[in-house]
This record gives C-alpha cells, sequence and structure tokens, in this order.
C-alpha cells in the first residue's frame, strides 16, 4: 500500500492551516505484524472458518473493546461496547491491518460502482484530530479505482458543485457534520447531499444525525438504498443493545470466556432516577451509566452501590452536563444504558496501578468476518478506588485531544506487560467477529426487544 504522501505528511502539512492533526506513526511502527498475523491463525483454527455473515450489506467495518477481568479465580473479558463505521484510530495498526480496514470500506464501493456515476460521503467530526485517517481513505480509494480505469474526483462539502455536468465515475465527498445536516436529505430512498444521491455514507454518525433513515432502518432496512457503513449502528450505537447482543450469543461467546454483565436501557431522565434508586436500595453492586451514541468517554459515570439517591441524581446531572458539553445541544444522550461495573484488572503503567482495555478491529471479506489487529488502551489517571471518571474510562481521543502515550501496540514484550498471553488475544479475535455476526443476524430482534429490566435485577 503506497501512497503519494504519507500520515506524518499530512500531520506536517495540517499546521499550514490551523489544524493540529496527531500522528498514530508512533503506535503503528510497534505493532508486530507477524505476531499478529500468527493470532489471526490461532483465533482460525479455534473457530474452524471465520463467521459468515447472510447479508454482507449489513457490516462491513468496526472494532470491539474488551475489559479484562477474573471471576471465579479464571480469568474472562467483558465487552464494553462496539464501534461501528466510524471507528477512528485505524492508523494505529500495521500497514497490512491499515490495508485490510480501507479494502473492507472498498468491496461496499465494488458492490454499486458500475455504469452510473456513484457518489460516496465521508461524514468526520468538526475539528477531528484524526482527519488524516479519512483523506488517507478516499486517496486509497481513488488510487485503486484509478488504476481499474475509472475517473475519481474527491470533494469537501463546499467545492462539490451539484449543477455542474457529471465528469467522475466516482464522486468522493468528504465533510463535517456540522456542514452536512443543513443540505441532507431523503429522497427515493436514497439520503441525497444537495439533491444528489448517495450510493455509499461512510460514517454511521450521519446517519444518527438523520432520523428519517434510521426509522426506515430500524424497520426495513432494505428500503434505504443508500449502503450505509453501518448498517447496523443502532447497535453499535446504543450500549445496551451490543450487551443485549452478547446476551443473546451468551453460549457461543461463553467459548472465548465472555463473561455478561448486569445491564438496561432506561428511555428517559425519569425512568434512570427510578432504576438507580431500585438499584441502591440492594446495595450489592456498582454501576455504570452511559449515554446513547457518545464517544471519547462522554457522560460516562460511576454509581457506587453505597451511594445515596441525591448522590446518584447529582451524578446523574453531571453525565447528561458532560455530554452537552461534547456534542451539539439537538443530540439526545437518553436512551441511557447503565450496566453493572466490572471487575478491573490492573497493570503497572508509569509506575502506577491503571485500569486497561483492549480494542479489536473487525473487518468483513466476501461475507466472512475477519479479526485484523488492534492495541490496549491505558487509562488517563492511576487507579485510587475512588471510580474518578479518569480512573476508568481509557479512549485515546477525547476533549483533551489525542494521548497516544497511552495506546500499546500488540506485540510480545507488550503482551507481557499488559499480563496477558496469546490464548487471551486469540479469545478476543475469536469474541469481536462473533459479536458483529449476532449483531447482524440478530439485527431486528435486537431493535424489537422490550424487556430491559430483565437483565438488571437478580
Amino acid at each position: 500500500m503506497s501512497f503519494k504522501f504519507d500520515e506524518d505528511s499530512l500531520v506536517y502539512i495540517s499546521r499550514y492551516f490551523n489544524k493540529n492533526f496527531i500522528s498514530l506513526t508512533p503506535i503503528r511502527q510497534k505493532q508486530a505484524s507477524k505476531f499478529i498475523r500468527n493470532i489471526r491463525r490461532q483465533a482460525l483454527d479455534k473457530l474452524g472458518s471465520w463467521p459468515k455473515l447472510s447479508n454482507k450489506e449489513l457490516f462491513y467495518v468496526g472494532s470491539v473493546d474488551f475489559m479484562v477481568t477474573e471471576y471465579d479465580g479464571r480469568r474472562k473479558f467483558v465487552i464494553l461496547e462496539a464501534n461501528g463505521g466510524s471507528s477512528r484510530g485505524f492508523l494505529s495498526t500495521g500497514t497490512d491491518q491499515i490495508e485490510m480496514i480501507f479494502l473492507a470500506y472498498k468491496n461496499a464501493v465494488d458492490e454499486v460502482i458500475g455504469e452510473e456515476p456513484i457518489r460516496v460521503l465521508i461524514g468526520t467530526l468538526p475539528n477531528d484530530d484524526l482527519f488524516q485517517e479519512k483523506i488517507m481513505l478516499a486517496e486509497f480509494l481513488k488510487q485503486r479505482y484509478e488504476v481499474e480505469g475509472y475517473r475519481v474526483g474527491i470533494y469537501n462539502s463546499f467545492s462539490y458543485l451539484p449543477n455542474k455536468e457529471e465528469e467522475d465515475d466516482l464522486t468522493i465527498i468528504i465533510s463535517n457534520y456540522n456542514n452536512l445536516l443543513d443540505v441532507l436529505s431523503y429522497k427515493n430512498q436514497y439520503v441525497a447531499f444537495k439533491d444528489k444521491k448517495i450510493h455509499i455514507l461512510i460514517g454511521d454518525g450521519v446517519v444518527r444525525r438523520f432520523p428519517i433513515v434510521g426509522a426506515y432502518i430500524k424497520h426495513d432496512w432494505n428500503q434505504v438504498k443508500t449502503r450505509i457503513i453501518n448498517t447496523i449502528y443502532h447497535i453499535t450505537d446504543d450500549k445496551a443493545n451490543t450487551y443485549l447482543a452478547g446476551m443473546i450469543g451468551k453460549d457461543i461467546l461463553e467459548e472465548y470466556r465472555i463473561h455478561p454483565l448486569r445491564f438496561c436501557k432506561v428511555a428517559d431522565p425519569f425512568q434512570l432516577e427510578n432504576i438507580l434508586n431500585d438499584l441502591l436500595k440492594e446495595n450489592k453492586h456498582n454501576f455504570v451509566i452511559k449515554p446513547f451514541g457518545g464517544s471519547g468517554g462522554a457522560g460516562i459515570q460511576a454509581i457506587r452501590h453505597n451511594h445515596t439517591i441525591e448522590q446518584a441524581k447529582k451524578i446523574m446531572g453531571n453525565s447528561i452536563k458532560d455530554f452537552y458539553d461534547k456534542f451539539d445541544p439537538r443530540r439526545n444522550p437518553f436512551p441511557y444504558t447503565i450496566q453493572e461495573m466490572a471487575k478491573f484488572s490492573l497493570i503497572n503503567f508509569n509506575n502506577t496501578k491503571r485500569t486497561f482495555d483492549i480494542r479489536i478491529y473487525v473487518v468483513q471479506q466476501e461475507g466472512h468476518l475477519f479479526p485484523v489487529g488492534g492495541n490496549g488502551r491505558i487509562a488517563r489517571a492511576p487507579y485510587t478506588g475512588e471510580f474518578n471518571k479518569d480512573e476508568f474510562v481509557v479512549n485515546i481521543c477525547g476533549d483533551w485531544g489525542v494521548d497516544i502515550n497511552r495506546a500499546i501496540a500488540f506485540s510480545p514484550e507488550n503482551l507481557k506487560m499488559l499480563e496477558l498471553n496469546e490464548e487471551d488475544l486469540v479469545d478476543m479475535f475469536c469474541s469481536a467477529c462473533h459479536l458483529f455476526q449476532i449483531s447482524s443476524e440478530k439485527h431486528y430482534e435486537i431493535l424489537k426487544f422490550k424487556e430491559w429490566n430483565k437483565f438488571i435485577f437478580n
């Protein structure tokens, strides 16, 4: 995979445009690609065959975050969340792994490109410190399709002129969410950008901000002709839906030491307060509350088992404020997810004890799901047991920017530092693939589920 420019060149040039892209090269250079390929081979041996989708249009690329824990004297893993087509940070993986991810996006385009000109819309966060990922994806598509004889044009939301006669076989438009909403519409079963239909939409954050499309997808995704990466964004956006997928596939995931936690979904602040009140009366477990569609740890807060309801209400208020401090005031943080807090595994990092998680990227190729690679992510602050947010939120990207020093590449040496072994990584590779398979195959069942108190009280 070669480009006319590399990531560090884009990062350097960004300073001239008053931007501050953050290079992920230091993480990528530490990825042990041969070691990761061996883990992938072991995962295939354990699975027997790569999990298959009955309809490959539902999923193309995403990631799963795992917490390492221990129950009944045995190491296990907890699913923290899944991420969809808006996943960021993939330039932190090895060069061959980045190509796997880019090819997954290209596979989606391959399925629709043909006689008539097509348009690909890539949505981005405003002021994205990792914007170079979207640029390199667009250039990858441009180079590959030009080799195949297609004419390719790349535009932003301002330079794309819909009235101009089509000169490109493939038009790629990159636009941040703030510039999209006023020019998006839904016509003749397609998402339209400046009244021109979009054939491929990369970044499920776009459709999250476009409710009419979400309504169609919940009831009959075939009604939407625009190919969305990913169609199952209702599941990856909503952590309770992700946990429900894990519960539906519990028997499969237990083979890979996945431990299910208690959880529920609540529709509004009043229901959230009522459920927390009942849980605090039990006085058994600590819980974490998580808003809908959040990222970078926004809104995630801990509720201790010995908190009073007044303390819990204050934490709720802080969570909602934290969400709106980051996101557009038109965004709704509900439904919230309440999840039992996992038993943290701690490692030594910078001479302190820290929590951490493991992120695994997954792609779909020809209908099969493949684990790509990933990295470990260390919490921002040392663990004190006080459950301050920075002690258990491990996101590398957030309001603070991008902190690459807390990302741990996959290698034999780093696996020891994370106090993991190869079998642990193999099991997370396998379960990440299965989670997306379950989420896709049980898509409608998950979206129609109503009994949310079923898994929280026992």
